[in-house]
């Protein structure tokens, strides 16, 4: 078989979406207007880096259905994902955690591991999102946006925007229906979306539900085993998700107006974890539980002023529950049924609260034209842990692993958008424009009293200490536009991340090994370089991107050997804890353009030529790499779109290069002995103490090319 390989997308990967739309219901046209009060959300895009933009229209045209199809043609960006549970995005050589998702504005909780748990399959660490079926576009934000997005956007940030009354109603109309069906074959997956919407004189509203059902990723591997860890075929999934979406607006005035939404998810991903089991009559199955509801009531104004753009003030509440219920046991050995044991129901709940308020002013001039905006907030959040264990001897607890803890922050933003033309005597008319902010935040962790029992081994260390970060961050942005063509331009940004409260807190001390918390971590840092180069006119786009992002105080879990004295004896165990060691660097590149074919060739109007190719290469400090980095992607396209804008074919090719054993270096933990000691019970010579050294690996798993 080649190595290098060109796989058609349309080829299982690329999901089959049979759309069903009711005429003159007034169904949602794919070119969306865009809502009235808008302005904000276009001053944002202009303080961040390297912006995809995907609005309705692409949604539909690339078939976005998830997260993975979300990424599917984009160069420098992936997903972090382990099979069972999905992470979040990966963006300039980090993932998870390092990577924000917000909807609406509102962030999502960071995902809560540590690796004691982690090991087991106990808990549910994946990262929550939202159906794409209620999103009216999603931006994803490549280079630290700290400036927009606060804590997380270490990497980047992938920001959704939840559909509006108008997404549904057509110009002209006040009632609108949208009636939607979709299939995947990748996971045999069918959504069942219906919207309903009003545009009146003072009053718009949109009430939408979505229902997705699915299985497991299909796989091409194939082999003889289905059970424990030789098996080569994915575990059997049942997954089913309901997600919703409801606004209402009232225009109290031609320059009030107040509104409140609510949208959120509940779902449940089923897994007959054959692969997990280590002998034949064992089985575990596997709930993976997801809850979240998002709540805001906005009030707008928009005077008649030659000061004042609007003003905007919200109030937003947000409360989820991520769970894993876990059912083990053995079959019966002589009729093979399944027979329960137990059953392990391990819960992160989270609840946020937000006060916010945002400015704009209108454009002035003072050495060209400027475009304030001012931000500031307060919110609160609390994380708890609570886990619920049966069995068939009647085992019936309740308790946590570690200690609830509220997070408060405050903080405000300061933006500037500057224009200046000047007219040379030449006849050059370039356009430059300028973007600054700054932001600053402060946040306050604080453990709290326990919310259920917690064992001995999590209380060792007693009361924790509170902790406290400061950060600042900030946006630069300079542009020329030099002809009507071409523009070129640099950005510098800044992104931070405050440690989570299992990376600051969880504990657990016990022979066989200790977990330490660390209340004075810090939070990582980052800072971003972008230099592009881009070209628009009839003929087609070239956008070329040169980027360095370089990272500091990143986070990492220690392993170290410590002794311990208990009844009379002293042994050596390991210990872990979390710290601040590492500094890392990616740079890359990334080209992407598309060639409307009929200017350069006899060919029919509508018909265009895509490309893109981005190539990275990241080393952390200690000489190892960022796994996480997609070395080389390359996506070719041919489109053709009716001229009247009734039907179209799009069409890609994707190609993704083969991970080096060079660029997967990572650090292995080691043990060798310090000390022999003759043991007469043996009659030989046994290691007495043990040091952990680390060394320089190449990662034993590394992806081909495809």
């Amino acid at each position: 078989m080649k190595n290098n390989k060109i796989l058609l997308a349309a080829y299982k990967l690329l999901p089959i979406t049979i759309c069903l739309s009711s005429a003159n219901m007034a169904l949602a046209e794919e070119k969306l207007d865009e809502i009235q009060v808008q302005g904000e959300v276009d001053t944002t895009r202009q303080t961040q880096t390297a912006v995809i933009h995907k609005n309705a229209e692409t949604i539909q045209k690339e078939l976005i259905r998830d997260t993975r199809d979300l990424v599917r043609y984009t160069t420098d960006v992936g997903i972090s994902d382990n099979g069972r549970f999905l992470k979040g995005f990966s963006i300039r050589g980090v993932e998870g955690n390092r990577v924000g998702i917000s909807v609406d504005g509102v962030n999502l909780p960071d995902s809560e591991e540590n690796s004691l748990y982690s090991r087991y399959g106990n808990f549910n660490s994946s990262r929550l999102s939202i159906d794409s079926e209620l999103v009216r576009d999603i931006d994803i934000i490549r280079g630290s946006d700290a400036l927009n997005s606060g804590s997380g956007a270490l990497g980047g940030s992938v920001n959704y925007r939840t559909a509006e009354a108008q997404d549904i109603v057509k110009p002209n109309n006040k009632f609108g229906a949208l009636l939607r069906g979709g299939y995947a074959s990748k996971n045999s997956e069918w959504v069942r979306t219906i919207g309903v919407g009003y545009v009146g004189d003072k009053v718009d509203a949109i009430l939408m539900y979505s229902q997705r059902t699915g299985h497991e990723l299909k796989s091409r591997g194939d082999g003889p085993y289905f059970y424990t860890t030789k098996s080569q075929h994915p575990d059997p999934v049942t997954s089913r998700f309901h997600s919703y979406l409801a606004k209402l607006g009232y225009q109290l005035t031609p320059h009030h107006k107040i509104g409140v939404g609510i949208n959120g998810q509940q779902g449940s991903r089923y897994v007959d974890e054959r692969s997990y089991t280590s002998f034949g009559s064992a089985w575990r199955e596997a709930d993976d539980q997801s809850k979240r509801i998002n709540v805001n009531a906005y009030y707008l104004y928009t005077p008649d002023s030659k000061y004042l753009a609007f003003s905007k003030f919200d109030v937003d509440y947000q409360k989820t529950d991520l769970a894993a219920v876990n059912y083990k046991g053995l079959r019966h050995w002589r009729t093979n049924e399944k027979q329960l044991g137990e059953v392990f129901d391990r819960r992160m709940k989270t609840e946020f609260k937000r006060a916010s308020a945002e400015l704009e002013s209108m454009p002035f001039n003072w050495g060209g034209e400027h475009v304030l905006s001012f931000k500031t907030y307060a919110s609160e959040r609390v994380f708890r842990n609570i886990n619920h264990d049966t069995n068939e001897y009647g085992l019936d607890e309740w308790y946590t692993i570690q200690r609830p803890v509220k997070t408060k922050m405050y903080g405000a933003s300061l933006k500037d958008q500057i224009t200046w033309r000047p007219h040379f005597e030449s006849g050059w008319k370039p356009i430059f424009s300028a973007n600054i902010g700054t932001r600053y935040d402060y946040a306050k962790l604080s453990p709290k009293g326990l919310n259920a029992p917690c064992s001995k081994a999590c209380l060792a260390e007693g009361e924790p200490a509170q902790s406290s970060f400061s950060n600042w961050s900030g946006f630069l942005g300079l542009d020329i536009q030099t002809t009507d063509t071409w523009k070129f331009g640099y950005q510098l940004s800044t992104g931070y991340r405050i440690p989570t409260a299992t990376e600051l807190y969880f504990s657990f001390t016990n022979a066989y090994g200790t977990w330490k918390s660390n209340p004075g971590l810090k939070s990582e840092r980052s800072v971003n370089h972008t230099l592009f180069a881009k070209a628009q006119n009839e003929k087609g786009m070239l956008d070329i991107n040169l980027y360095q992002t370089r990272y500091r105080n990143f986070l990492f879990e220690q392993e170290s050997i410590i002794e311990q004295t208990q009844y009379g004896r002293t042994y050596q165990t390991p210990m872990q804890q979390m710290v601040n060691v590492d500094n890392a660097r990616v740079t890359g590149i990334e080209v992407k353009g598309n060639l409307n074919l009929d200017t350069v060739l006899p060919a029919p109007k509508g018909l265009k030529l895509y490309g893109a190719l981005g190539y990275s290469k990241g080393k952390l400090s200690n000489s190892t790499n960022l796994l996480s980095i997609q070395p080389l992607k390359a996506v070719l396209g041919l489109d053709y779109e009716d001229p009247d804008g009734k039907w179209g074919i799009f069409s890609r090719l994707t190609y993704l290069g083969g991970k080096k054993a060079k660029d997967a270096k990572t650090l292995e933990i080691n043990k060798r002995c310090l000390v022999w000691t003759y043991d007469p019970w043996f009659g030989r010579d046994i290691c007495s103490k043990e040091e952990l050294y680390q060394s320089v690996d190449n990662y034993k798993y590394l992806n081909k090319s495809a």
